[in-house]
């Protein structure tokens, strides 16, 4: 993940989903990056070659995304092309709150490692189709975000049936995601104040030592690392926007400058002034 940029869910959606629906003009255009939430694409064109975990996929219309959190990925799209896209970025917190004990939405996101991209046939697809034509046309005065949200639970009880694996999670590996799920809450929560080790234990009632472990085993980085990297990443977004550097880095929990300036070209390759003036006065072409 050296290559990859962080991206967290506060820098791109609020709430605990976001459906979107995406073409050339519209597009995600990051590079490679990785974020600490799941996201699920439904392809209604061609569009070109998705990079996942160090392997290509090419595209096309009635092709299923599954993407794994804190998984390397980045769409190479077709400019020209008239495709689209429907994303929905969604957190493991609702994705666990989706789950039934007889559908464990987990079954299939704990697993889109092995096969990330489901091609559908036409009468399969045309069931996505239908609920995406009415996703988009919803316009009620009350209650817009209880039907948008049931909406996104119908699609994803489709993928649960048709990129449904042989090999289901186990409890213990579903009660691991459900402690990863309370940590990721917590830090999102928390990420201006003082975060040590013990406090996240007793989140989830789990030693420090279980905690670090399974977080490590999980995400592939430390809780420390993965807290770190998430404050740089919200106060790079913030300084887009913020004059004073000095309150980003309290904003995001650093109240030594020396060591936010530090830790920021650590992750950034630059200092947050120098950051902030770059993206304020790009270079022009």
């Amino acid at each position: 993940m050296a290559n990859a940029e962080f991206l967290s869910k506060k820098s791109i959606y609020e709430g605990d989903y976001l459906g979107i629906m995406r073409d050339p003009s519209n597009e995600f255009n990051h590079g490679l990056h990785y974020h600490d939430f799941y996201e699920f694409c439904i392809y209604l064109g061609d569009a070109g070659v998705f990079h996942i975990d160090e392997k290509e996929y090419s595209v096309q219309r009635g092709d299923l995304v599954l993407i794994d959190i804190f998984k390397p990925h980045m769409l190479l799209h077709h400019k020209i092309s008239s495709y689209q896209r429907f994303s929905i970025n969604v957190d493991l917190k609702l994705v666990i709150a989706f789950s039934t004990p007889h559908s464990n939405l987990l079954d299939v996101f704990r697993r889109c490692s092995r096969h990330p991209v489901h091609h559908l046939e036409e009468d399969q697809f045309s069931r996505y189709i239908l609920l995406l034509e009415e996703y988009q046309k919803l316009q009620l005065n009350k209650g817009q975000d209880i039907l948008e949200k049931a909406l996104i639970h119908q699609l994803l009880a489709y993928a649960y049936n048709d990129c449904y694996f042989p090999e289901p999670v186990e409890e213990t590996e579903s009660q691991h995601m459900r402690i990863i799920a309370e940590l990721l809450d917590y830090i999102d929560a928390h990420l201006s104040e003082e975060m040590p080790l013990s406090d996240l234990a007793a989140t989830v009632s789990y030693s420090e030592y279980y905690v670090c472990r399974i977080f490590k085993r999980i995400t592939g980085k430390t809780l420390t690392g993965y807290i770190q990297e998430k404050r740089i990443e919200q106060a790079a977004w913030l300084l887009r926007s913020c004059d004073s550097v000095n309150q980003v880095a309290e904003q995001v929990g650093f109240n030594n400058y020396s060591y936010f300036y530090k830790t920021f070209k650590k992750f950034m390759g630059c200092g947050p002034a120098e950051y902030q003036a770059a993206r304020r006065n790009p270079t022009p072409l």
